[in-house]
């Protein structure tokens, strides 16, 4: 802020809550925060209610919804309907597969009226998600395929049978032993809850539904629509309102790779439902997206899919679970009949063996060495006559499905880096030119990061590792600081002991290891790699892969390792921890990279008493401690200004254009999503029209800070949360709200006579 109006202000101090977030590879993923499911018999219970097939929900035949009974938008222009499963709040909005940016951003911030139609599309604003590939059918269509994702590659396993009603001939489905490998870890169990009212005792009670799906996204579950919309109130007397009147669950878990008893990566939630127009009208496509609450595709990885893909006796696969199949898993083959082309244009009919609970579960065709989910199974038809199932069948994804899946998966990127790709040298360091000063890492898959380390080499040829204990180096730390250009949103890094705990002799009651992330000045414990949970292995032949999710996109993190303790070897270097490969998951879009010369953050070098007075934001955003310019021109003085003139843009850059001059510093605006040239940095401005201006520059941990008027330095906007973005910050102070966005600007100040 340029004036000193808020002199009354009190420092503000960053306080972040930090846990720790460590896993397992083979057990990441979602925590345990479903319903217990209890296997009686055949089938599941949930606090002795019976979870049962949500193929009851199948609208077979053909009601008319009661509209009385819907929530609609008085917008007739949308497609989708969504539902917030936290919140309650529907959203109707047009999803245009020619245009359409990242899903994920489309309802962070509930703002909607529940009455009003929103337009999720835009000719000029145009963000590629998942590039889509071509294929050419026998027939010369061409359709669009993606490919999906696999954490690993590892053998599948097979066995055991299973029998039931809707079998077509001979029952061809095989059990699932194994589950959490590829491809059965990308689908999982569907539990859909309903709160009903039970019409003989007035009480309400819950109504538990199974289905399978599918993973399409890091957090995008796919399954069929009826899955998660249907009218729970029919075909049980007890509930009965003789109403047709579908509806969306309460909450609906998910539990991947679910095998009988055990859940190999726990329970996902359901954020929020997405279904189609004519599904939630007339429950025609029966289709859903379930967004999750967490990123578990990351971890069990997600499948691949094709657009309007049809070829008459083209074999596919399927997995899922039956009702009748114990909580297990099946897989089985079968072939496309026929494609209901004349009748409505979704469905495929298959002789595919199915049963209850398989609903939702993917069609999966292999061509060019690749496989892709062409479709979702559905429904089961019956001979009229004798019972006996006559085909199944399940709805083909078209080009809006496959667009608005895909909208999910632009939000990761991953990178490997391995020991190699450092090149450090087989010691450990201890000058001020390997801590202080970063080395740049340019790495052939396009990532780019910088380190410092003190006490951390790449040791025989095998890991980075730390050692903060040896008997002459006084200074028993350990540590390598990363740095990355863009925005890191999860790791999976190898670690372990050099050797056993007796030899390193450093353990949790001598000695800290933690990787920390930077909090303002200070750096913040993240994960502890010494803890009995970390349980970190001490065979170096045989790291264990930690999983780290971090609370937002983070720029800088380190490893720290630090000694306490009086035992020594002598002329030998120990509390040897290893870091080994490392796979980082960096943000796709809408991040704004940093180039490393950025500044620190540090407020306590603003805090003397004299710079706190004398400077304000502007002198903040030029790093000027030495010079008062306190506003744009004030090298020159405001007497050729008109003062309605002084707050518009263009005049704001012509008098920075005097100071820029008169110190020898260069400024340009600049993108956003730009990355600034090299010596440059990154500032944004503000206004309250009239009343003031305001300014913010972002630090070398990617994070924002401004000094408002004459009160201390600070990385929190006005509703006390760390400032990620200033364009969409809180920006009200007192009777100024700077609601007036002037973009951003890159400046270089490494000539002038104060930096």
């Amino acid at each position: 802020m340029l004036s000193k109006i808020l002199n009354s202000f009190l420092l503000i101090i960053l306080s972040l809550t930090i846990s720790n977030n460590c896993a397992n590879i083979n057990n990441s993923g979602p925590n345990n925060v479903g319903p217990e499911l209890v296997r009686v018999n055949q089938s599941y219970q949930i606090d002795g209610n019976e979870v049962l097939d949500s193929s009851l929900l199948i609208n077979e035949k053909k009601q008319s919804i009661n509209k009385s009974s819907l929530t609609t938008s008085s917008d007739s222009d949308w497609n989708m309907v969504s539902k917030n499963l936290e919140t309650g709040i529907m959203d109707f909005f047009y999803f245009d597969e020619k245009y359409y940016s990242y899903r994920q951003f489309a309802f962070d911030n509930e703002t909607s009226d529940t009455s009003t139609a929103r337009k999720m599309t835009s000719d000029n604003d145009y963000i590629e998600c998942l590039e889509p590939q071509k294929y050419e059918l026998s027939d010369g269509s061409i359709v669009l395929y993606t490919e999906g994702y696999d954490p690993s590659s590892r053998k599948l396993s097979k066995d055991g049978d299973v029998v039931t009603n809707g079998i077509i001939g001979s029952d061809d489905r095989v059990m699932v032993s194994n589950t959490n490998v590829s491809p059965y870890n990308k689908a999982g169990l569907i539990v859909s809850k309903y709160n009903v009212q039970n019409l003989n005792t007035g009480e309400t009670v819950s109504r538990y539904f199974s289905s399978t799906g599918f993973m399409e996204g890091p957090d995008l579950l796919v399954t069929a629509g009826h899955g998660v919309y249907g009218d729970v109130t029919s075909g049980d007397e007890k509930y009965e309102d003789h109403i047709f009147n579908p509806r969306f669950p309460d909450e609906i878990y998910y539990y991947p790779a679910k095998n009988g008893d055990v859940s190999p990566y726990g329970t996902a939630t359901v954020e929020r439902v997405y279904i189609e127009k004519s599904f939630y009208l007339n429950t025609e496509k029966d289709w859903a997206c379930c967004k999750l609450s967490t990123k578990v595709g990351n971890s069990t990885g997600w499948c691949g899919k094709i657009s309007y893909f049809y070829e008459e006796n083209y074999p596919f696969d399927t997995f899922g679970y039956p009702s009748s199949g114990n909580g297990k898993m099946y897989e089985a083959s079968a072939k496309m009949t026929y494609f209901e082309e004349k009748e409505n244009g979704y469905y495929y009919r298959t002789n595919l063996d199915a049963d209850g609970g398989q609903s939702g579960s993917p069609y999966i065709v292999s061509l060019n060495g690749g496989s892709y989910v062409c479709g979702i199974h559905t429904y089961t038809s019956y001979y009229v006559s004798s019972g006996e199932a006559a085909y199944s069948g399940g709805i083909r994804i078209d080009g809006l499905m496959f667009a608005f899946m895909n909208s999910f998966v632009s939000g990761d990127l991953l990178f490997e880096i391995t020991p190699d790709d450092y090149g450090f040298g087989d010691y450990y360091p201890i000058d001020e030119t390997h801590s202080k000063q970063f080395t740049t890492h340019e790495l052939d898959n396009g990532i780019v990061f910088r380190t410092r380390r003190y006490r951390t080499g790449f040791i025989q040829g095998e890991y980075i590792v730390m050692s903060p204990i040896r008997p002459e180096i006084s200074k028993k730390e350990a540590f390598i600081e990363y740095s990355f250009n863009v925005p890191i949103n999860r790791i999976q890094v190898d670690l372990t002991y050099w050797r056993e705990v007796s030899t390193e002799i450093i353990n949790k009651n001598n000695g800290s290891v933690y990787l920390q992330i930077k909090n303002g000045e200070e750096w913040s414990n993240k994960f502890d790699l010494l803890s009995d949970t970390t349980n970190l292995p001490t065979d170096r032949n045989n790291p264990t892969t930690y999983t780290i999710d971090f609370e937002y996109p983070t720029y800088v993190f380190r490893f720290y390792a630090e000694y306490h303790g009086d035992k020594f070897v002598t002329d030998a270097n120990r509390g040897r921890i290893c870091i080994g490969d490392m796979i980082i998951w960096r943000k796709f879009d809408n991040y704004m990279p940093i180039n490393g010369y950025e500044l620190d953050y540090e407020p306590s070098k603003w805090s003397d008493e004299d710079i706190l007075d004398n400077h304000n934001c502007y002198d903040y955003a030029l790093n000027s401690m030495e010079q008062v310019l306190h506003h744009p021109g004030g090298s020159r003085g405001l007497s050729d200004f008109n003062i309605d003139d002084y707050y518009k843009r263009e005049t704001l850059i012509e008098l920075m254009g005097f100071d820029a001059e008169e110190y020898n510093f260069d400024f340009a605006p600049i993108g956003k999503y730009e990355q600034c040239d090299p010596g440059y940095y990154k500032i944004a401005i503000c206004s309250d029209p009239g009343y003031d201006i305001h300014f913010y520059r972002q630090n070398s941990d990617g994070t924002w800070s401004h000094k408002m008027g004459n009160d201390y330095v600070s990385n929190l906007d006005s509703s006390n949360q760390l400032i990620l973005d200033p364009e969409n910050c809180a920006r009200k102070y007192s009777f100024l709200e700077y609601n007036l966005f002037y973009g951003f600007f890159q400046i270089n100040i490494s000539n002038t006579n104060w930096g």
